[in-house]
C-alpha cells in the first residue's frame, strides 16, 4: 500500500465515488425537469442502485457474464462505476422533485462526513506533531 493509501483509505474513495454518482444523478433529474413539457419526452434515471442491489442480493447464485456490460457479481462496486440511463415513463413533477431533494440531502450528508473525516485527520496530524 502506498503512503497515500494509509491516509486516504477506502472510506474516502467510496464517498468520492458516491458523490460522483450523486452528481450524475443530479444531471439526469435536472434534464427530466427541463424537459417536463417536451412532447414525447420520457423520464430517465440511472440504474446503478437497482443493479447494485440485485448484485448484493444474488450473491448465493453463481453468475456468468455473457456480455461485457453485465455486472460481475463478485464486484458490486463495478455497478457504481458504470451506471446506465434507463427510461422510466412520463415525467412526473412531484417524483422528480422528490428525487432532487433526496439526491441533494444525500450529497450534503456525504460532504459533511468527508469534512469530519478530514477534520479527524487534521487533528491526528496536529496532535502527532507536538
Amino acid at each position: 500500500m502506498s503512503d497515500s493509501g494509509v491516509v486516504f483509505d477506502r472510506t474516502i474513495q467510496l464517498m468520492q465515488d458516491r458523490l460522483t454518482l450523486n452528481s450524475l444523478n443530479q444531471q439526469v433529474v435536472s434534464s427530466n425537469l427541463a424537459n417536463i413539457n417536451t412532447p414525447g419526452y420520457m423520464s430517465k434515471e440511472y440504474s446503478f442502485e437497482k443493479v447494485l442491489q440485485e448484485s448484493l442480493e444474488e450473491q448465493t447464485l453463481p453468475a456468468a457474464r455473457s456480455d461485457r456490460r453485465h455486472v460481475d457479481s463478485g464486484d458490486p462496486l463495478m455497478a457504481m462505476k458504470s451506471p446506465e440511463v434507463v427510461e422510466t415513463g412520463a415525467v412526473d413533477l412531484d417524483s422528480e422533485m422528490m428525487k432532487l431533494s433526496k439526491n441533494s440531502i444525500e450529497y450534503q450528508y456525504i460532504v459533511t462526513m468527508l469534512n469530519k473525516k478530514f477534520t479527524m485527520l487534521r487533528h491526528a496530524i496536529s496532535e502527532g506533531g507536538q
